[in-house]
């Protein structure tokens, strides 16, 4: 019999004697599969698309000029229209690559603000294969005259070897590498090993609450995403990268004080109640006080906040020892003459990579209503956050502050009325350092750099979107952070660069990190996603079912088209059935016309 399967277009011939129904059914899945079955890319094609890497090489650099010509300065109104130009082509460019684009705007929610963009960008190859989201944003700082620029900001300039330009390290070139390599993999292949997916934004920023809603309105896009990677500067020697598997939460709060109404005169006898106490202190003084407690080292908040938080293992202490950051080169980047903790380098890196951290962040007075009350404000506000490290968890360090800061008010006698307020928060992650795709990027990185990467346990970056999208993913989703460049470039760094050889070898480091994932056993997520096994993808002609090998070695599917007169002229069933040979060689037609 001829097996139609249910969507009408198997056309695969199945042996009564031993099956009734062909493999297209939905009785089957990536589960009944052996691991080994699962993969379905080659490493010869992996040779075939670094050789074509390092053959447009000279196409790709042309690309990276043209990106950084666009002056997409952050959040900045008189570069809007660089923002949505840089946008539209990155979306043509994921469109040639056979990628559903979509581009999303977010108004400005104050009128000096400019325009965002977001790009959500899907390629469903299979679902025989994993799931890959890469974030990445393009937006760079201003430059200015003043912050000490050699060469050109807005021009790749190419010296020595060298390559400079402005977001070259940390926005732009990482995103570019991931089309690039993304391209070299269709050229060679037309296809991808993975299911690819992009969100590349023009404004990061930690509390984006306009794209954090955004994210939350598209939670189908995350389903069953495997694997979130986005580009760090954590090359902590020059052949040791760290690769980040933990990320800090944090907590925001706001601290507001106002002024204590006057007590009503008598209407007799014109006094004031004396048992109404009026406070001693006007609000600003005493939201000064309390917040000199936050930041008092040996208060008990220091030490609750670090109760709850992981021990830094030897092995990461390690870590610490070998990364090469100066306290010196850290003070003159902010312009800080003191540091806690400096009194060596492995205890400065464990305070700022592995503990919590209360941060003071700003105090406003937005409301005044004449000059009096400039100088005396009756509502004052203050913002302070604390960084969240595993397994510290947000219930609990909320109600650390809020009895701290209740303590404190007793303490301190102060008199007007106090209002603490959670204005946001979001969990810390932590992933283990042998999960699968963890050492995907280890052996990535072995195979490019020849180097072993370094994977911590308990040193965490701060990244909130990497939270916030982690939220929407599958159950089993892994967040990882790959090293772009040295620990010594970062954002507004005068004279960003890199060295081309530098430039090349991450193009092969995401082309081979793609392969390194694709690799690892596509797990089935139809527990989570319904029949998220079945669906189409963009090769379709390839999918589930047709790129498996047969399971059992002398069983062959074998797809063979017939017109509606071969159809009916096919046995009936108390005719014998025809063999495959003789349907291929044409016998069947011979002997239906003799009879």
């Amino acid at each position: 019999m001829i097996c139609w399967g249910e969507r009408n277009c198997c056309g695969v011939f199945v042996d009564r004697s031993k099956y009734d129904r062909c493999d297209c059914l939905r009785d089957t899945c990536i589960r009944d599969f052996p691991p080994e079955e699962r993969i379905t890319v080659k490493e010869s094609e992996l040779d075939q698309v670094v050789d074509r890497l390092y053959f447009n090489n000279d196409e790709y650099l042309h690309e990276v000029d043209e990106m950084l010509a666009i002056k997409n300065i952050s959040n900045d109104y008189k570069h809007k229209k660089a923002s949505k130009q840089i946008i539209d082509r990155l979306a043509q460019r994921l469109i040639e690559l056979n990628f559903d684009v979509e581009v999303e705007e977010i108004k400005p929610e104050e009128l000096d603000k400019a325009t965002h963009y977001v790009i959500f960008a899907n390629y469903f190859s299979t679902p025989a294969k994993n799931v890959v989201l890469v974030y990445g944003h393009v937006d760079v700082p201003n430059v200015t005259d003043d912050d000490g620029w050699m060469k050109h900001p807005f021009k790749l300039t190419q010296k020595n070897e060298t390559l400079y330009g402005n977001g070259l390290t940390t926005t732009k070139g990482p995103v570019l590498c991931w089309l690039q390599a993304t391209q070299a993999w269709m050229e060679e292949t037309d296809d991808l090993p993975v299911n690819l997916r992009f969100i590349i934004n023009t404004y990061d920023d930690s509390n984006n609450q306009p794209l954090r809603r955004i994210i939350k309105e598209r939670e189908i896009f995350f389903k069953g995403v495997d694997l979130l990677i986005t580009n760090t500067n954590l090359w902590i020697t020059p052949d040791t990268p760290m690769l980040t598997t933990s990320h800090s939460g944090y907590i925001y709060f706001e601290l507001e004080i106002n002024k204590k109404e006057e007590p009503e005169r008598s209407s007799t006898t014109d006094e004031v109640d004396p048992t109404i106490t009026r406070p001693k202190h006007e609000p600003l003084v005493e939201l000064c006080l309390l917040m000199n407690t936050l930041s008092d080292p040996k208060s008990s908040l220091s030490e609750g906040l670090q109760r709850h938080v992981l021990p830094v293992t030897h092995h990461d202490w390690d870590i610490l020892c070998r990364a090469e950051v100066g306290i010196m080169e850290y003070k003159d980047k902010y312009d800080l003459k003191r540091l806690p903790h400096e009194q060596s380098k492995p205890l400065f890196l464990k305070h700022r990579w592995c503990m919590s951290a209360l941060v003071l962040h700003s105090v406003e007075h937005r409301l005044y209503s004449s000059l009096r009350d400039f100088h005396k404000p009756r509502r004052i506000r203050a913002n302070f956050s604390v960084k969240l490290v595993p397994d510290q968890s947000v219930e609990y360090v909320i109600f650390l502050v809020r009895q701290h800061l209740d303590c404190a008010y007793c303490r301190l006698k102060c008199g007007h009325p106090a209002h603490l307020r959670v204005v946001d928060s979001l969990k810390p992650l932590n992933e283990a350092r042998h999960a699968p795709f963890n050492l995907s990027a280890y052996r990535a990185y072995e195979r490019v750099y020849n180097v072993q990467a370094a994977i911590p346990d308990t040193v965490h970056v701060c990244m909130p979107m990497m939270n916030e999208l982690r939220k929407y993913c599958t159950k089993n989703a892994q967040v990882v952070g790959l090293p772009f460049s040295s620990i010594h470039t970062w954002i507004g760094k005068p004279d960003e660069s890199m060295s081309l050889e530098e430039y090349q070898k991450n193009l092969e480091l995401y082309a081979t990190m793609l392969y390194e994932v694709a690799i690892v056993p596509p797990e089935c997520k139809c527990t989570e996603i319904k029949d998220f096994c079945f669906d189409k993808g963009k090769t379709y002609e390839h999918d589930f079912i047709r790129m498996m090998e047969p399971r059992v070695a002398d069983t062959s599917h074998v797809l063979y088209e017939l017109d509606e007169t071969e159809i009916e002229n096919m046995p009936r069933e108390d005719e014998p059935f025809p063999n495959m040979r003789q349907m291929l060689l044409g016998e069947t037609k011979k002997k239906t016309q003799l009879d």
